[in-house]
Order: C-alpha cells, then structure tokens, then sequence
C-alpha cells in the first residue's frame, strides 16, 4: 500500500525489513512470507524494472533515492538470507529469481557500502549452493567441510548423487551475474602493496585497510564457491574481462587490478588441467599487454598484477619452474 508513494517508500522499506529478516519461525508462517514477497515485488516493478540500469539514477537521484536504493538491498538481503529456502518452491520460482536479479543490479552501483549490504546475501548463496552439491557417502554421512573453500572438488553432475535436482540450476540465471559483479568489485587483497592514490599516480600503500582486507577474502571465499557450481562461466567471463583488456576496449589501471585479483583468488578452484590451460592463456595475455602498453606507470601495474596473478598459484608453480622463469626474465 505504502511502497509505490514515495512519500513513504524509505519508511515502509524500513518496516518490510524488520520482518522480512526474521528467522528461526514455525513453519507455518511460510506461505506468508511468500505472499509478503511476491506482493513486494509487484509493487516494485511499478517502480523499475529488474533489466534498470541503477548507476546513473544513484549518481543523479535526491538523497531520498539513494537512501530508497540502500535500503532496498538491506530489505532483499535480509529476506534472503532468512527465507531462501521459502522461496524454493515453483509457485514462488519467479519471483525469487526476480529478486536475486534486482539485487544484482543493485550490486552494480559503485558505492562501497551498498555493495558489502550485497555482498552478505552472495556469500550465504553461494556457500549455500556449494554445499548442497556435496556428495553423500556412507550412508546418511557427508562428507564434511573444510574450514576454507580453497582446493575443494566440484560434484559437476545435475543431480547429486542423493537423486534430487541439483538447487544451482535453480539459480542459473542469476549466477552469471553475481559472477560478474564480484570479479568487476574484486577488494584489494593484503599482498598488494601498490595502488592509485588520489591524483591518479601509483604509489606504495603505507598502512593497510583493514575492512577492505575482510571484504577480499569474503570475496574470494565466496568467488570460489561459485567457481566450483560452474568453473567454465567463471573462466568465459575472466578471458572475456582479460582480452577487453588487451584490446583497450575497457583498459584501465582499476578493471586490470580487480580482474587479476580476482583471477588470483581462486587458485585451487579448477581442476589442475583446467587451471594450467587458463592461467597459461592469462599470463600470455599479461606478457603481450605488457610489451604493448606505453609509459612507466602503466607497465609497472601490468607487470605488478603478473607477479601478483603468477604468486597465487603454487600447484602451477611447482610443477612448471621453466614457465616461471621465462616470466621473471620477460
């Protein structure tokens, strides 16, 4: 009733909000928060669309928009991480993949703040995806998680082996674009410590953020858990990010930076086959952007995020001293 008067947009948000987060309810009440979320988003596509490109109404919008945008990430979010399951049923399959899209474009705003709201819901997604793809053995026994996400193996099949439908094809639609927002957002991890300061000039980092250290290997963890549900997405759209790099279509010191940081955080994610063929393709493609590019300072960000790229993948090292050779020599 109140969502559609803009008067009382940011309000009422505030309100679905409280509710929409509340967790750990009897069961009864699920066809209740399904109707609450499908209504919700029929009103909001009276407002824009989940295809809206939302970075320009942020940049030019009042105050009142931007807030309306914060909070309706804090809202979709929350939802999610409380009632996903809920929504997992075909007479709410629609408007689950609806919300998950409008929080993808929400994810595309370049605003810190609004991203980590987004990024709590891609994370829960994602290691709650990579999960229920484990195979069962022994039994009822499963086979039990690793602390971190890193060098796990992926149950490619489209069913696991339970029998029931794999829950990531559910998900299909929306995963390439979480893909795709987390590699474009990539967080600077620790180890690197060049960056661009205010003026646009590369400097040597002297104290480190440690919030921005969180949000990388929140990232990466959840980066890696999307790569296993789907290691040749990930790798289609990293070449892809990598070649509109090379052919200066996209050239930027920041894309260039967030790619390979990006491509660094899931070393151990692919099958050792896969990994060696992809980050031979990648550093290639570094070498040839290296020689190409003019100027100190742009050589010096290639030739970093080589170094950077080449240090996260030890399998590959240890396996192939000449390659790294050749490399430190170029």
């Amino acid at each position: 009733k109140f969502l559609p008067v803009q008067v009382f947009r940011n309000d009422a948000l505030d309100c679905l909000t409280e509710i929409g987060s509340l967790r750990d309810l009897d069961p009864t009440y699920d066809p209740r928060f399904r109707s609450l979320f499908t209504s919700f988003l029929t009103r909001l596509a009276d407002i824009f669309s989940p295809e809206t490109d939302l970075q320009p109404a942020y940049e030019n919008g009042t105050e009142q928009d931007c807030e309306f945008l914060q909070k309706l990430a804090l809202f979709l979010s929350g939802f999610f991480q409380a009632h996903l399951r809920v929504l997992e049923v075909p007479e709410t399959h629609q408007a689950l993949i609806a919300g998950l899209l409008y929080l993808v474009r929400i994810s595309e705003i370049k605003e810190t703040e609004i991203f980590r709201i987004c990024l709590e819901a891609w994370y829960m997604l994602a290691e709650d995806l990579y999960k229920s793809e484990q195979i069962p053995h022994h039994g009822n026994m499963t086979r039990s998680m690793p602390a971190s996400p890193m060098g796990l193996q992926l149950n490619g099949g489209a069913t696991n082996n339970g029998g029931t439908q794999s829950r990531k094809f559910l998900y299909a639609p929306v995963l390439n674009g979480i893909r795709q927002v987390m590699i474009t957002n990539m967080a600077k991890p620790e180890e690197v410590l060049i960056v661009e300061d205010e003026n646009g000039d590369i400097v040597r980092e002297t104290t480190k953020d440690t919030d921005v250290i969180a949000q990388y290997k929140t990232m990466r963890d959840a980066l890696v858990y999307l790569t296993h549900l789907n290691p040749e997405d990930t790798e289609t759209i990293m070449l892809s990010r990598l070649a509109a790099q090379v052919d200066g279509s996209a050239w930027s010191w920041n894309n260039l930076n967030t790619l390979c940081w990006a491509i660094g955080s899931i070393s151990g994610a692919m099958a050792e086959d896969e990994e060696k063929r992809f980050l031979v393709t990648v550093i290639k493609d570094l070498l040839g952007l290296c020689e190409m590019k003019r100027g100190k300072d742009n050589k010096a960000v290639v030739a970093s995020n080589i170094m950077y790229v080449v240090g996260q993948y030890p399998r590959f090292l240890k396996a192939h001293w000449k390659f790294l050779k050749t490399v430190a020599n170029k």
